[in-house]
């Protein structure tokens, strides 16, 4: 048996006296219940949640500071890079049969190639990461991610070799064979 040499307070030692047992018996049974506490575990839903909570929150946290450096540098003009995620302008009266916009089709276009690209990637038995993605096509991940997000194709969060990395996963496969099909690729 170990040796374990605790110095404690006055209103400890009193407490102790107090209950009529040894010192050694009473620091013993409190290491005890100290180590054996259950550790609470998360259900599979309240772990995707804290993923995604972390996730949200490398996002504000890269905005923000993506926001602090732009204040910093010297005044420049607005330029939206041309694979920016277009918000549409609500219209007053929907018309009968829309065309697409030239950016709608940009937006397809590069949901498209993007998702030739993953499959690319899963027929190399890899999981492709966003950013392998977006540098393939030479586009900007963040609008690339925005795009795929509202096609359905949204990157995950996981850990491999102990890094955390969006990627692309296998279980996606079905959803980017279908949004191919959907668009003629």
């Amino acid at each position: 048996m170990g040796f374990l040499g605790v110095r404690i307070d006055q209103d400890l030692e009193e407490k102790i006296k107090n209950t009529g047992r040894s010192r050694s018996e009473v620091v013993r049974d409190a290491l005890r219940a100290y180590f054996e506490v259950d550790q609470p575990t998360l259900s599979k839903d309240q772990e995707a949640l804290v993923r995604e909570i972390e996730r949200l929150l490398e996002e504000k946290i890269l905005a923000l500071n993506t926001v602090k450096q732009d204040s910093l540098n010297t005044v420049k003009p607005k330029q939206a890079p041309f694979n920016a995620v277009k918000q549409p302008s609500p219209s007053p009266s929907p018309s009968p049969s829309p065309s697409p916009s030239p950016d709608q089709d940009q937006d397809q276009d590069l949901i498209k190639k993007a998702a030739q690209r993953i499959l690319g990637y899963f027929d190399q038995d890899q999981e492709p990461t966003a950013q392998q993605i977006a540098d393939d096509l030479g586009v900007e991940s963040r609008p690339l991610g925005r795009i795929m997000s509202a096609a359905g194709l949204q990157a995950r969060n996981v850990r491999r070799g102990g890094k955390r990395v969006r990627r692309y996963t296998f279980d996606l496969r079905e959803r980017v064979e279908e949004v191919l099909d959907a668009r003629g690729g």
